[in-house]
């Protein structure tokens, strides 16, 4: 007689799984802490507890449900867990969402099973990767922009009833790209979610199980630390903080920085989608819901710009990250370097300390929350590595622990595609490179810091401005032949060969001088 089984991974805590569904009470489930998984990198302790107590809620949940749940907590074998779980339930047909991540499902279906291993669907998004290979078959170049309209009319959102864009156009971007931040408007506090004995026990068993081995400095008790949902109610409860208190201000502002805030007004929902607390479609249908409002309040700017992060580019990165990582490449995808870019990851990366006031304000709410937000992340901490030719797996392994809502299948793609430049113009149309004046114009950062934006040699000279013209003299035959970028290089006859090879000189000469990190511990 055959009996099925299901396996639910640490980052699918989803009653939308296709693992489980329409499966009758009483089916065996097995969840796992899978502690080598957990344990490959250093990731940060936020992500950790995240993980570890979102699954342990999610697991009660299914309990609560009728299932019969097999629990292990802080599984140092996962494989013989598997294995016994399978031998007590008298499993014939093991059944497994597919993984998010393509290591970890080439690893488990490597796994010698003494039953059946049946990969279902992932429904954790909105497209499936054969969905995506469809719509990329036969194009040359894939642009996540015709991809963000398609998905609009698939969902038929933000469309008036012709199908045409409500508002006239596609995207806002030209109106959301406001810099500083008037000191007039005032900022929204972080949502807090509550912290249960569920979130305590997991926050005391990350201190005591990675014995330190974690990113970020833990402290003693999670209250006042610990922000991330961890139930789907909770999740729902941060969407609707969101949507009330900053998606007003959201479109305008998102590319800002500021001293005031590290979160300014954006959403911080990834953490809690990346690991299926709060499905994409849930949050389609909120957004869907406010545009029909009668006389709504919310820009149109600001819901375009929410939605395309969701729809978009969220769905764009995964499918491009499939699609490269089965596409049988000679090298794959999270190992290319189309630019040649070796120099190790400064210490700073760690330890959140430089003498550079935009490094050190962007990494601090990844030191203790394990995020930031796009512009950080691209603009300040990416860029430093893309202009000063930082290792880019080096960089990606780097963004995949210190952040909580970093998998592999988030940051391939835009780390080594969008903001390195590493797989060659896949994901990106071009490089994303800028000296101090953009970090000027979109921050008061430069206010605190000793280097000048608008220097670019001499002791006072940024290290952004510094690097540019460099950066584009190394690259130039590669950027001459981009329409986005062929004016950068033109525009390189103003300065003098001496004068670019002496930035370079100083800009390679102070890069050396910086600490390198070298021990992979992140103890206390």
């Amino acid at each position: 007689m055959s009996r099925i089984g299901a396996w639910i991974l640490e980052d699918q805590c989803s009653l939308s799984g296709s693992a489980i569904e329409r499966l009758a009470a009483g089916t065996p489930l097995l969840l796992i802490e899978d502690m080598p998984y957990l344990s490959r990198y250093p990731h940060h302790w936020q992500k950790l507890v995240l993980l570890i107590s979102a699954q342990r809620h999610f697991a009660a949940e299914l309990a609560r449900r009728g299932f019969n749940v097999t629990y292990h907590k802080m599984c140092l074998d996962p494989i013989r867990a598997v294995n016994d779980f399978i031998q007590q339930f008298n499993i014939t047909e093991l059944r497994l969402m597919e993984p998010n991540d393509y290591p970890r499902a080439m690893s488990i279906c490597r796994w010698q099973l003494p039953c059946r291993l049946t990969v279902t669907d992932n429904k954790l998004f909105l497209n499936s990767n054969a969905e995506f290979a469809r719509y990329a078959a036969g194009k040359k170049q894939l642009v996540m922009e015709f991809f963000y309209r398609q998905m609009r009319k698939k969902l038929d959102l933000l469309l008036d009833k012709n199908g045409e864009p409500i508002g006239g156009a596609w995207n806002f971007d030209r109106e959301n790209r406001a810099g500083r931040i008037p000191p007039q408007l005032s900022l929204p506090d972080l949502y807090q979610p509550k912290i249960d004995a569920v979130t305590r026990e997991a926050f005391m068993d990350v201190r005591r199980g990675f014995a330190g081995k974690y990113f970020g400095r833990m402290p003693t008790q999670p209250d006042g630390e610990f922000i991330w949902p961890v139930t789907h109610d909770q999740a729902v409860e941060q969407l609707e903080s969101f949507l009330h208190r900053r998606l007003e201000h959201f479109g305008r502002y998102e590319d800002a920085m500021t001293l005031r805030s590290w979160s300014v007004f954006h959403s911080h929902l990834s953490p809690a989608m990346n690991c299926g607390l709060l499905h994409p479609a849930y949050i389609v249908d909120r957004i869907r819901s406010i545009t029909q409002r009668p006389n709504g309040t919310i820009p149109l700017n600001s819901l375009e710009g929410f939605a395309r992060q969701i729809i978009g580019w969220r769905e764009f990165m995964r499918g491009i990250y499939w699609r490269e990582m089965t596409g049988g490449h000679a090298v794959a995808y999270p190992q290319r370097n189309e630019l040649d870019a070796h120099h190790p990851l400064p210490e700073f990366y760690w330890s959140g300390q430089s003498d550079m006031a935009c490094i050190n304000e962007s990494l601090k709410p990844v030191l203790r929350y394990a995020y930031s937000h796009h512009i950080p992340r691209l603009m300040v901490l990416a860029n430093f590595a893309l202009l000063h030719g930082l290792n880019p797996q080096a960089v990606n392994e780097w963004f995949t622990y210190a952040y909580a809502d970093g998998y592999d299948w988030v940051t391939a793609p835009n780390v080594i595609g969008m903001a390195l430049y590493a797989d060659g113009g896949i994901v990106a149309t071009k490089p994303y490179a800028a000296g101090g004046a953009y970090i000027h114009r979109m921050s008061d950062y430069c206010e605190l810091c000793p280097y000048d934006p608008n220097l670019a040699s001499g002791p006072q000279a940024c290290p952004f401005t510094r690097a540019y013209w460099p950066f584009i003299a190394r690259h130039a035959q590669r950027l001459a032949a981009n329409p986005r970028t062929s004016l950068a290089v033109r525009a390189l006859n103003r300065l003098s060969q001496t004068e670019i090879g002496r930035r370079a000189e100083e800009a390679q000469r102070w890069l050396v001088s910086l600490p390198i990190y070298t021990s992979p511990n992140q103890a206390e």
